[in-house]
């Protein structure tokens, strides 16, 4: 049929994380790598959902992500680009 879901929902914490929360899967992480995110909430710990700690670390924890804004070398670059390719999409082929 299709995929389990990640979590039954029951017991399952919602809302922002705590900074221990943060501590616990950037740890677990750092140990054994980001890839199987259903054993993260059963081998941390952690009340929370598989997609939830995927998109913690991939959204907030992951070392390298930049924030802020973009640099005067950047914005040149997205102008001239939009300049150049205008605000066309792509047309994907659908079989028919």
């Amino acid at each position: 049929m299709g995929r389990p879901p990640c979590c039954d929902k029951i017991g399952v914490k919602k809302g922002p994380w705590t900074p221990e929360e943060d501590i616990i899967l950037v740890s677990y992480i750092q140990e054994h790598g980001p890839g199987n995110w259903r054993a993260v909430p059963t081998n941390t710990g952690l009340l929370r959902c598989s997609k939830s700690c995927r998109l913690r670390w991939t959204n907030y924890l992951r070392p390298g992500i930049r924030r802020g804004n973009f640099t005067d070398q950047e914005e040149k670059m997205i102008i001239h680009l939009q300049a150049l390719l205008g605000n066309r999409t792509i047309n994907v082929p659908t079989s028919e």
